[in-house]
Protein backbone atom coordinates (compact mmCIF):
# COMPACT_ATOMS: atom_id res chain seq x y z
CA UNK A 1 0.00 0.00 0.00
CA UNK A 2 1.28 3.17 -1.12
CA UNK A 3 2.07 5.88 1.82
CA UNK A 4 0.08 8.91 2.63
CA UNK A 5 0.01 11.27 5.94
CA UNK A 6 -2.68 12.35 7.21
CA UNK A 7 -3.28 14.91 10.34
CA UNK A 8 -6.05 14.96 12.87
CA UNK A 9 -5.83 19.01 13.44
CA UNK A 10 -8.41 21.56 15.06
CA UNK A 11 -7.24 24.65 17.23
CA UNK A 12 -10.55 23.88 19.39
CA UNK A 13 -9.98 21.21 22.23
CA UNK A 14 -12.46 19.14 23.54
CA UNK A 15 -14.45 18.15 19.71
CA UNK A 16 -13.02 14.59 20.43
CA UNK A 17 -10.13 14.87 17.47
CA UNK A 18 -7.97 12.27 19.63
CA UNK A 19 -10.39 10.18 19.97
CA UNK A 20 -11.51 10.32 16.46
CA UNK A 21 -7.71 9.82 15.39
CA UNK A 22 -7.58 6.87 17.55
CA UNK A 23 -10.91 5.03 16.14
CA UNK A 24 -9.99 5.62 12.62
CA UNK A 25 -6.84 4.13 13.27
CA UNK A 26 -8.47 0.86 14.42
CA UNK A 27 -11.00 0.76 11.50
CA UNK A 28 -8.25 1.08 9.34
CA UNK A 29 -6.35 -2.06 10.90
CA UNK A 30 -9.92 -4.13 11.31
CA UNK A 31 -9.61 -3.97 7.37
CA UNK A 32 -5.72 -5.15 7.42
CA UNK A 33 -4.44 -1.83 6.53
CA UNK A 34 -0.75 -0.88 7.83
CA UNK A 35 -1.06 1.79 9.70
CA UNK A 36 1.40 3.85 12.02
CA UNK A 37 0.09 6.78 14.54
CA UNK A 38 2.12 9.40 15.52
CA UNK A 39 1.19 11.19 19.13
CA UNK A 40 2.31 14.74 18.60
CA UNK A 41 0.38 16.28 21.05
CA UNK A 42 1.23 17.69 24.41
CA UNK A 43 -1.53 16.03 26.46
CA UNK A 44 -0.03 12.02 24.70
CA UNK A 45 -3.31 11.01 24.88
CA UNK A 46 -3.23 8.09 22.31
CA UNK A 47 0.37 7.05 23.75
CA UNK A 48 -0.47 6.57 26.86
CA UNK A 49 -4.26 4.84 25.77
CA UNK A 50 -1.97 2.45 24.58
CA UNK A 51 0.61 2.24 27.33
CA UNK A 52 -2.49 0.93 29.65
CA UNK A 53 -3.97 -1.21 27.14
CA UNK A 54 -0.48 -2.85 26.67
CA UNK A 55 -1.23 -4.05 30.70
CA UNK A 56 -5.47 -4.94 30.12
CA UNK A 57 -4.48 -6.99 26.89
CA UNK A 58 -0.89 -8.68 27.89
CA UNK A 59 -1.70 -11.69 25.41
CA UNK A 60 -2.74 -9.68 22.46
CA UNK A 61 -0.75 -8.49 19.99
CA UNK A 62 -1.07 -4.73 19.27
CA UNK A 63 -2.90 -3.88 15.49
CA UNK A 64 -0.67 -1.22 14.69
CA UNK A 65 2.43 0.80 16.54
CA UNK A 66 2.04 4.55 18.52
CA UNK A 67 4.99 6.72 18.01
CA UNK A 68 5.04 9.86 20.59
CA UNK A 69 6.84 13.38 19.22
CA UNK A 70 6.88 16.11 20.55
CA UNK A 71 6.70 19.13 18.36
CA UNK A 72 10.36 20.72 18.52
CA UNK A 73 11.66 22.95 15.93
CA UNK A 74 10.76 23.22 12.01
CA UNK A 75 13.96 21.45 10.90
CA UNK A 76 13.36 18.26 13.32
CA UNK A 77 9.81 17.86 12.56
CA UNK A 78 10.73 18.21 8.82
CA UNK A 79 13.00 15.62 9.16
CA UNK A 80 10.43 13.26 10.82
CA UNK A 81 8.15 13.73 8.08
CA UNK A 82 10.57 12.78 5.68
CA UNK A 83 10.62 9.79 7.31
CA UNK A 84 7.62 9.51 7.50
CA UNK A 85 6.93 9.31 3.55
CA UNK A 86 8.83 6.16 3.88
CA UNK A 87 6.31 4.52 5.63
CA UNK A 88 4.15 1.43 4.03
CA UNK A 89 0.65 2.40 4.54
CA UNK A 90 -1.19 5.60 6.19
CA UNK A 91 0.94 7.79 8.85
CA UNK A 92 -1.77 9.12 11.10
CA UNK A 93 -0.98 12.19 12.91
CA UNK A 94 -2.36 13.37 16.07
CA UNK A 95 -1.55 17.16 16.34
CA UNK A 96 -1.62 20.05 19.40
CA UNK A 97 -4.16 22.65 19.38
CA UNK A 98 -1.63 25.52 19.24
CA UNK A 99 -1.23 26.95 16.26
CA UNK A 100 1.59 29.43 17.44
CA UNK A 101 3.87 26.12 17.78
CA UNK A 102 6.45 26.64 14.50
CA UNK A 103 7.09 22.94 13.94
CA UNK A 104 3.08 22.07 13.16
CA UNK A 105 4.27 24.21 9.58
CA UNK A 106 6.21 21.03 8.47
CA UNK A 107 3.70 19.17 9.91
CA UNK A 108 0.93 20.54 7.52
CA UNK A 109 3.03 21.47 4.42
CA UNK A 110 3.78 17.72 4.43
CA UNK A 111 0.36 15.84 4.93
CA UNK A 112 -1.92 14.71 1.89
CA UNK A 113 -4.96 15.28 4.20
CA UNK A 114 -6.25 17.54 6.92
CA UNK A 115 -8.99 16.08 9.39
CA UNK A 116 -10.97 18.20 11.33
CA UNK A 117 -13.26 17.07 13.46
CA UNK A 118 -16.01 19.85 15.06
CA UNK A 119 -19.84 20.00 16.79
CA UNK A 120 -22.56 22.11 16.09
CA UNK A 121 -21.72 24.52 19.19
CA UNK A 122 -20.97 28.37 18.52
CA UNK A 123 -17.64 28.37 20.28
CA UNK A 124 -17.24 25.35 18.38
CA UNK A 125 -17.76 26.50 15.19
CA UNK A 126 -16.14 29.56 15.54
CA UNK A 127 -13.06 28.46 16.47
CA UNK A 128 -13.03 26.02 13.50
CA UNK A 129 -13.83 28.54 11.47
CA UNK A 130 -10.42 30.66 12.73
CA UNK A 131 -8.73 27.15 12.27
CA UNK A 132 -9.78 27.32 8.69
CA UNK A 133 -8.55 30.71 7.55
CA UNK A 134 -5.58 29.91 9.15
CA UNK A 135 -5.28 26.98 7.24
CA UNK A 136 -5.89 28.92 4.25
CA UNK A 137 -3.50 31.60 5.14
CA UNK A 138 -0.90 28.55 5.07
CA UNK A 139 -1.49 27.73 1.60
CA UNK A 140 -1.30 30.91 0.57
CA UNK A 141 2.36 31.19 1.40
CA UNK A 142 3.38 27.61 0.95
CA UNK A 143 2.34 26.88 -2.32
CA UNK A 144 3.58 23.41 -2.32
CA UNK A 145 0.69 22.57 0.46
CA UNK A 146 -1.61 20.47 -1.21
CA UNK A 147 -3.21 18.35 1.52
CA UNK A 148 -7.39 17.60 1.37
CA UNK A 149 -9.42 18.73 3.85
CA UNK A 150 -12.14 16.69 5.38
CA UNK A 151 -14.39 18.48 8.14
CA UNK A 152 -15.94 15.77 10.55
CA UNK A 153 -19.12 16.95 12.30
CA UNK A 154 -18.22 15.03 15.10
CA UNK A 155 -20.32 14.05 18.38
CA UNK A 156 -23.90 14.58 17.24
CA UNK A 157 -26.41 13.84 19.11
CA UNK A 158 -29.29 13.13 16.80
CA UNK A 159 -31.75 13.77 20.12
CA UNK A 160 -31.63 17.28 19.83
CA UNK A 161 -31.43 20.31 18.31
CA UNK A 162 -34.94 22.60 17.60
CA UNK A 163 -36.09 23.05 13.48
CA UNK A 164 -33.88 26.67 13.92
CA UNK A 165 -30.79 24.83 15.35
CA UNK A 166 -30.85 22.58 12.46
CA UNK A 167 -30.94 25.05 9.94
CA UNK A 168 -28.01 26.53 11.41
CA UNK A 169 -26.21 23.47 12.10
CA UNK A 170 -26.75 22.90 8.51
CA UNK A 171 -25.58 26.29 7.05
CA UNK A 172 -22.37 25.41 8.88
CA UNK A 173 -21.67 22.51 6.84
CA UNK A 174 -22.41 24.11 4.03
CA UNK A 175 -20.15 27.40 4.93
CA UNK A 176 -17.18 24.61 5.81
CA UNK A 177 -17.84 23.02 2.67
CA UNK A 178 -16.06 25.73 1.04
CA UNK A 179 -12.61 24.79 2.56
CA UNK A 180 -12.81 21.32 2.15
CA UNK A 181 -15.59 18.23 1.72
CA UNK A 182 -18.08 17.72 4.81
CA UNK A 183 -18.48 13.92 5.65
CA UNK A 184 -21.21 12.27 6.96
CA UNK A 185 -21.72 12.64 11.38
CA UNK A 186 -20.30 11.09 13.88
CA UNK A 187 -22.91 10.44 15.88
CA UNK A 188 -22.54 10.69 20.00
CA UNK A 189 -22.34 7.24 21.47
CA UNK A 190 -21.14 5.75 24.65
CA UNK A 191 -19.13 3.56 23.26
CA UNK A 192 -16.85 5.99 22.05
CA UNK A 193 -16.04 6.78 24.89
CA UNK A 194 -14.82 3.11 25.85
CA UNK A 195 -12.94 2.68 23.02
CA UNK A 196 -9.15 1.61 23.46
CA UNK A 197 -6.45 1.23 20.74
CA UNK A 198 -6.35 -2.77 20.56
CA UNK A 199 -10.10 -2.88 19.09
CA UNK A 200 -12.69 -1.88 17.10
CA UNK A 201 -16.38 -3.16 17.85
CA UNK A 202 -19.65 -3.50 15.51
CA UNK A 203 -20.64 -0.81 17.60
CA UNK A 204 -17.65 1.42 17.20
CA UNK A 205 -18.22 0.60 13.44
CA UNK A 206 -21.87 1.48 13.29
CA UNK A 207 -21.22 4.82 14.99
CA UNK A 208 -18.50 5.70 12.73
CA UNK A 209 -20.05 3.73 9.53
CA UNK A 210 -20.85 5.98 7.94
CA UNK A 211 -17.99 8.60 7.89
CA UNK A 212 -15.02 6.19 8.17
CA UNK A 213 -16.36 4.41 4.80
CA UNK A 214 -16.12 8.12 3.13
CA UNK A 215 -12.76 8.98 3.88
CA UNK A 216 -11.56 5.67 3.03
CA UNK A 217 -13.11 5.94 -0.46
CA UNK A 218 -11.52 9.99 -0.69
CA UNK A 219 -8.53 9.18 0.92
CA UNK A 220 -7.24 5.53 0.07
CA UNK A 221 -9.12 3.74 -2.37
CA UNK A 222 -8.62 6.21 -4.78
CA UNK A 223 -5.10 5.90 -4.91
CA UNK A 224 -4.88 2.61 -5.74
Amino acid sequence: MKNIRILFANQKGGVGKTRLCMMFANYLASINKKVLVVDSDLQKSIWMQRQSDQKSFPDEEAPYNVQLYGIQSPQAVQEMMESAKQVPGVVLFDTPGNLTEDGLIPLFVNAEAIICPYQYDNMTLDSTGTFLSVISRLREKYHEMDAKMFLVPNRVDSRVGRRNEQKLWAQADMIFSKFGMVTPRVLSRANIQRSDTYHFSAEDYRSTQDCFEFLMKELINKRK
